[in-house]
């Protein structure tokens, strides 16, 4: 009698924080041989409520359901930086070409602050191992800001567009948004309740930043894998860039599609230095506070810097 054979599923989750290097983190640790990572970032099965926060993302769920459709009933050699993936049967396609890895994972920082998912986690999986970087919340909350504004998504100044945000979270059940992801502490305490803290690994994104090399060994270590294989740092990934020349924007449209790829990047494009004011940057660790001190306490390390207004 013949039996069905397995479906891959994952068994680690890289669960953020968002503009913490996570894209960056999902590349370098699929260069494992060990390591078989969805080809889709930002999968959110386990946090369904990223669809419909707002209207918008409702509309736009929507909108991608053909292209990703598409996707999922292609080879899917090429990574794709988003696509909801909320039915199961779904969500396991993402996996089908796993053969001898043995970490098998996958990225969405909306894990994090997810209500939902720090049960529905270990309710499906229970054994999976959770993954998350945590950077200064402050400084992520400027480059979540920064990113926003050269979208165009904001035109506000820093602590106005705190405010905003602010007022729209309130509103929300539960409260996504931009600040709201910031709340490490209480974040990594519903996932105390639910998930053995040995299957918990923190980064802390200075450390990252520092020494990628060491972070990585300590995360293939964490994932049993060989700690010591080398992989390539070299390359940035989800830079925050501006326009050098952001009054020739408009006519991006009537340039043809090939000119433009032959313009190099760099000419046209700069990273930008995620670094606020010192009295920016107060307004958003007044926010944070008293969470970075129940953090600290978690995780028994001193993040005495991430309260000074000074950003280093």
């Amino acid at each position: 009698m013949s039996t069905a054979t397995r479906r891959p599923e994952p068994n680690f989750f890289l669960i953020g924080a968002p503009r913490s290097g996570t894209t960056a983190l999902a590349r370098y640790l699929s260069q494992h041989p060990s390591v078989f990572m969805s080809p889709i970032k930002e999968p959110c099965f386990f946090a369904p409520e990223v669809t419909t926060f707002e209207p918008r993302a409702r509309e736009t769920y929507e909108r991608d359901r053909g292209s990703l459709r598409a996707y999922l009933d292609g080879p899917m050699c090429e990574p794709r930086d988003h696509g909801h993936v909320l039915g199961w049967d779904d969500y396991l396609m993402l996996f089908r070409r796993v053969c001898a890895e043995t970490a098998i994972g996958e990225a969405s920082v909306a894990y994090l602050s997810s209500l939902n998912a720090p049960g529905a986690i270990p309710a499906r999986l229970p054994d999976a191992r959770l993954l998350m970087v945590l950077r200064d919340p402050a400084d992520r909350l400027w480059s979540q800001y920064t990113a926003a504004r050269i979208a165009g998504a904001t035109a506000a100044a820093f602590t106005d567009w705190i405010d905003q945000q602010l007022a729209v979270e309130s509103e929300r059940t539960p409260p996504i948004g931009s600040v709201w992801s910031g709340y490490y502490g209480r974040h990594i305490e519903r996932y105390r309740r639910t998930v053995p803290s040995n299957r918990m690994h923190v980064i802390f994104y200075e450390d990252y930043v520092r020494d990628p090399g060491a972070v990585l060994r300590g995360v293939f270590a964490f994932l049993n894998v060989d700690p010591t294989w080398p992989c390539d740092v070299s390359r940035r990934h989800n830079v925050t860039r501006e326009s050098r020349w952001p009054s020739l924007r408009r006519f991006s449209a009537v340039v043809p599609s090939g000119v433009r790829a032959r313009v190099p990047r760099g000419w046209i494009e700069r990273p930008v230095r995620a670094v606020s004011t010192p009295e920016e940057r107060a307004r958003a660790i007044a926010i944070y506070a008293d969470d970075i001190r129940t953090l600290s306490t978690l995780l028994e390390r001193d993040l005495s810097r991430w309260l000074d207004p000074v950003s280093l």
